[in-house]
């Protein structure tokens, strides 16, 4: 009869996404062949896949990144994009300017 150990291994300097203690994650690889990590002090876990971490037996974590922000303006990179056309001065309605 064979045994296999789980050998567990601690992540440096790996924040954990549930309660945002640093090195607490350990990593681990369980019996279906899958990569676990897990938090020693809360217990988070999840499954790491080619679609990023899955998270055992709950929701997705709600954190400031994927949530709403009430009654606050949107941040620069979340404004709307508009496309700016650069003019070529010496084109155009056929006279020269002279301030360039």
């Amino acid at each position: 009869m064979s045994h296999d150990k789980i050998v567990k291994r601690f992540i440096a300097g790996a924040v954990c996404p549930r309660c945002a203690e640093m090195d607490k994650l350990l990593m681990f690889m369980n019996d279906k062949d899958q990569q676990v990590r897990e938090c020693v002090r809360c217990h988070y876990r999840d499954v790491m896949t080619d679609n990023g971490p899955q998270e055992i037996g709950e929701q997705e974590i709600v954190t400031r990144v994927n949530q709403p922000r009430a009654g606050e303006e949107a941040l620069g990179h979340e404004d709307e994009v508009h496309i700016v056309n650069i003019l070529d001065p010496k084109k155009g309605n056929g006279t020269t300017r002279r301030d360039h």
